[in-house]
């Protein structure tokens, strides 16, 4: 189980999560009325999260959220400016 972070990505979340203070990144999945819904957030590992070290960031995984090594951590431009996206 292990996702895949671009090194784009890598550079924007390290720069984030300096700046914040931050100790890493949290990947949950939620039931919803269109399938499953994939979220990032910056919460503490739980309980039952696998946590790993992935390009130097802690990325802990909801335990319910299976088939990882499909998902892949982006940067996207948008007008709004440059974000990290999940992609699958």
């Amino acid at each position: 189980m292990s996702v895949l972070i671009t090194d784009e990505a890598r550079k924007l979340l390290d720069e984030f999560l300096a700046a914040n203070g931050l100790g890493g990144l949290r990947l949950t999945v939620e039931t919803g009325d269109f399938g499953p819904q994939f979220a990032i957030t910056f919460d503490e590992p739980q309980e039952f999260d696998v946590v790993q070290e992935i390009k130097g960031i802690r990325v802990a995984i909801d335990a319910q959220l299976s088939d990882t090594d499909l998902l892949t951590l982006d940067v996207e431009e948008t007008p709004e400016g440059r974000g990290i996206v999940l992609r699958s």
